[in-house]
């Protein structure tokens, strides 16, 4: 009789508790209520505060750079066109003034138009270039192959997009093109596109025809 009440009591207990809704507190994942919340700092702070490199890891870095350079140029006297086409994309990894010179003579002395092609365009990373480099540009538009031509061209009109406009050595940019689309060895559809470009900067003085 005692284990028939005690039944009954938990079954009685057990419809209450189902019928009412209540439930058991559930046991919190972590009871250390003393954790401080972390919260992410505002957009505008990240980069504030970072630290400045030391003067020996400016040097280190330099060093690397430079190692790099000439670990890249060795594959330029490589015979297989690919493995200096690999070499040049590489040295546009490390905008130094080494690398800038050695792009530049690659550009003006390498027998293979994908080399020089590819060499017009690593020069293109040099956001401030030399005036050797806009020289060996320009020369490059009257490269025998179209595909030089026209990534030098591209070179060319990033740098002028990079100047101020109306400057002296803009207008003396804008004069150079505009002289190397008079010349009988650029290609049509590269002339055109060269064309396209001076109008676009100043309409007023140049035509496409």
């Amino acid at each position: 009789l005692l284990l028939s009440s005690i039944i009954a009591a938990n079954l009685a207990y057990y419809w209450f508790v189902t019928k009412s809704g209540v439930h058991e507190q559930e046991t919190p994942l972590s009871t250390d209520s003393k954790k401080p919340l972390v919260v992410p700092p505002p957009m505008d702070s990240l980069g504030q505060g970072t630290r400045m490199p030391t003067p020996e890891e400016l040097e280190g870095e330099a060093r690397y750079n430079d190692q790099q350079v000439v670990k890249a140029s060795e594959s330029l006297n490589d015979p297989n066109p690919a493995k200096r086409v690999g070499g040049v994309e590489q040295l546009s990894a490390f905008p130094t003034p080494e690398s800038e010179q050695i792009l530049v003579n690659t550009l003006g002395l390498d027998f293979d138009a994908e080399v020089r092609r590819a060499a017009a365009q690593s020069l293109s990373v040099f956001k401030q270039p030399s005036q050797k480099t806009v020289t060996a540009l320009l020369t490059a538009l009257q490269d025998d192959s179209e595909a030089v031509q026209r990534e030098a061209l591209n070179a060319l009109a990033g740098i002028a997009g990079r100047m101020e406009n109306g400057t002296p050595p803009f207008q003396s940019l804008l004069a150079n093109l505009s002289n190397q689309a008079r010349a009988k060895r650029m290609k049509s559809g590269v002339r055109q596109s060269l064309l396209a470009f001076l109008k676009d900067q100043q309409p007023s003085s140049f035509s496409l025809h």
